[in-house]
């Protein structure tokens, strides 16, 4: 198979009004924090790629190769192409979405895969929450409101909780080995169907729940420390799902893999995984405000599909991001630190020339 790897140089009206950067600044080694004009990870390139770089582009706006930057879903985009290099905080957070532009149908299938059931269920089960009564009803005169039991089974909510909390949070794994399979994939030169990201989350669960488990549990030591060191593990965790979706390593190695990955960049990889849950956590209230807010006035007893359908708009959305923004974050540390770039670069040309 061909490695594909797009070459960033440029024409110069092109690159100068990407940042003014100088003719041969395109590329920096990996590791220095010399800044790259290009933004994001689907660059906007205005003539076509270099051979063996992938799919000509066909002029669309948005199209690979195309002006407006990043790769569409469809057959005549022909395969994402993934640019190799350094990536800022920014690209990294847009890149998260251009991912999911990239191909959505499929995306999004995998990530309504995991969340409709659970979010399904979990709001069914909170029908009877607060007496099975909405807010609309405490503006009412019947005084027989206030005398009804406003709380549920405490069996039943410790479930829902376990449902909205853990499950996502597997399922944020599962996703983000998925996605990095594609990636990869697509930095190779070839588009990974849906049924092959599943085959290798299927083949990988062990390794991928065994490293969750383990992270949840360095997490929980990190509670000790005044609630502090949570975010000291997260940041040296963040990439375990990727390097298990692509590496194929085992829970043990893949920990040991990601804390020699994310110590030589620990606060840049700390400072984005915050950026990332702040950006989701804005993006999921702001999709599930609406039939949820409507869900609570008219109560959960006849709300509670809305209920539903607010956790599931939000999660479908907010979940693929997360794992796409965190395997670009992986692929950054890769070439930062391990020459990724130069050894795709490299096994591209050696193809060529056989």
């Amino acid at each position: 198979m061909m490695a594909a790897v797009e070459d960033h140089t440029a024409p110069a009206p092109r690159r100068a009004a990407a940042g003014g950067a100088e003719p041969g600044r395109c590329w920096a080694v990996p590791g220095s924090a010399e800044e790259q004009p290009a933004p994001g990870p689907f660059p906007a390139d205005a003539g076509g790629p270099p051979a063996g770089a992938g799919a000509p582009s066909d002029g669309t706006p948005g199209a690979p190769g195309g002006p407006g930057g990043g790769p569409v879903d469809g057959a005549a985009a022909g395969v994402p192409r993934v640019a190799l290099r350094p990536m800022t905080t920014a690209d990294i957070l847009d890149g998260g979405f251009a991912v999911l532009k990239a191909r959505p149908r499929r995306i999004l299938a995998i990530a309504a895969a995991f969340v409709v059931p659970t979010h399904l269920l979990a709001a069914y089960l909170q029908r009877d929450a607060m007496g099975a009564y909405g807010i609309g009803d405490l503006f009412t005169d019947d005084p027989t409101i206030f005398n009804e039991p406003a709380g549920s089974d405490p069996g039943t909510e410790a479930l829902v909780g376990l449902m909205y909390t853990v499950i996502p949070a597997v399922a944020l794994v599962c996703v983000a080995a998925a996605l990095g399979h594609l990636v990869t994939q697509w930095a190779m030169g070839r588009d990974a169907p849906a049924g092959e990201m599943l085959r290798v989350v299927a083949r990988r669960w062990w390794p991928l729940l065994g490293s969750f488990v383990l992270v949840k549990l360095a997490e929980g030591l990190g509670l000790l420390g005044c609630y502090v060191g949570v975010f000291f593990v997260m940041a040296l965790f963040v990439p375990v799902a990727p390097i298990v979706g692509v590496e194929g390593c085992g829970p043990f190695e893949a920990l040991r893999r990601s804390v020699r990955l994310t110590r030589a960049r620990y606060f840049p990889t700390l400072g984005i995984a915050l950026l990332m849950g702040i950006v989701a956590t804005l993006l999921s209230t702001a999709l599930a405000a609406l039939p949820q807010g409507v869900a609570g006035w008219i109560g959960y007893r006849d709300g509670w599909p809305l209920l539903a359908l607010g956790s599931i708009l939000a999660e479908v959305i907010v979940l693929p991001f997360v794992a796409a923004a965190t395997v670009l974050l992986y692929l950054d540390l890769r070439v930062r630190l391990e020459g990724l770039d130069i050894e795709m670069a490299a096994t591209s040309v050696l193809d060529r020339a056989r």
